[in-house]
């Protein structure tokens, strides 16, 4: 019988979306009710079996008990919610300010952000965290994005016989740096699944409008150095729009945070990353269409859903790992 009590318990914990420390703190204390309801069906008269297995019954299914618990639990605090938003606060600030071209602001500015979601994530990993995470892989793609100049030119030397191929040490560098991006980025993206999907996608939220815009600069001042001594009228323009961008997910990670019920939450992440992403995508490249606005719209929703299938796939691979029943 202990093994059913067991089992009850840690499917409770596997649809829990909570952080370790909490996670923990509540199976405890689920597991102390359930021992006093055993205890209390004992005095009237039930033997040990029986009443564990009445107690099992009047605890209810454990997915409905583990979403209970989640609304319970999972609304942070006012300063939580503060923290949270700070990241897409200060990227909103560089660019409403223009200061995103002093190389030395924003090297700050992210190097802050990269301490704060290194020390987030050494504290257990609260759910403020995860917008700080975003940001601070963001140096890594874009240093990867912007050096694959050599690669290109070594490939189309193999391949075309055209150009000249870069130094070994070189591309040697250049796989050292995407090896090590896409183990971070991959091992980051795994340990946020396992706790809950939406963690992730929040985590993401900020990538594919950065990706666009960084995308678009370069095309067209070919390279990324270019936009820094550039203040032409078209980047001002752009910056408007990415400072509005950021800012609106600074108010949606603190109502993330704040929020108990999870279907506001999916929701306001999956929302906000469609709606922002395709008005993001129609100021830099004009007036789209409305087929493709809704097709850029539909891209992020697969894009920000991704992380439901890794956790999909994680949950059946730790299914399957766990002994059978003797």
């Amino acid at each position: 019988m202990q093994r059913e009590v067991n089992s009850y318990l840690d499917e409770v914990r596997t649809h829990l979306h909570l952080d370790p420390r909490t996670s923990g703190r509540v199976i405890n204390e689920l597991s102390t009710h359930f021992e006093e309801k055993v205890s209390d069906l004992e005095q009237q008269g039930l033997e040990e079996a029986d009443a564990a297995r009445a107690a099992l019954r009047s605890f209810g299914d454990a997915r409905s008990i583990a979403r209970l618990l989640d609304e319970a639990h999972s609304g942070g605090s006012w300063t939580e919610a503060l923290i949270g938003c700070q990241p897409h606060l200060i990227v909103a600030a560089l660019f409403a300010t223009h200061v995103w071209r002093s190389p030395l602001l924003l090297g700050t500015a992210f190097t802050a952000i990269v301490v704060i979601a290194l020390l987030g994530w050494r504290s257990g990993g609260a759910s403020w965290m995860y917008s700080w995470i975003g940001y601070a892989v963001l140096p890594l793609l874009v240093l990867s994005y912007l050096s694959m100049d050599p690669v290109a030119r070594t490939v189309s030397f193999v391949l075309n016989g055209q150009g000249s191929p870069a130094p070994l040490w070189h591309l040697g560098l250049l796989a050292g740096l995407y090896a090590f991006t896409l183990w971070l980025i991959a091992s980051t993206a795994v340990a946020a699944a396992r706790r809950d999907w939406i963690l992730l996608s929040l985590m993401l939220l900020p990538l594919p409008v950065m990706g666009l815009w960084i995308i678009t600069v370069t095309h067209s001042v070919g390279v990324l150095v270019g936009a820094l001594r550039s203040l032409e009228t078209r980047f001002s323009r752009w910056d408007a729009a990415m400072g509005y961008f950021f800012a609106v997910l600074g108010v949606t990670t603190a109502l993330f945070v704040r929020v108990r019920q999870r279907a506001v939450k999916v929701g306001a992440v999956i929302a906000v990353g469609m709606v922002g992403s395709a008005l993001a995508a129609r100021s830099f490249w004009g007036d789209l269409g409305l087929l493709r606005l809704l097709a850029i719209s539909f891209c992020l929703l697969l894009f920000l859903t991704v992380p439901l299938l890794l956790r999909t796939m994680l949950r059946r691979d730790e299914q399957s790992k766990e002994p059978l029943p003797s």
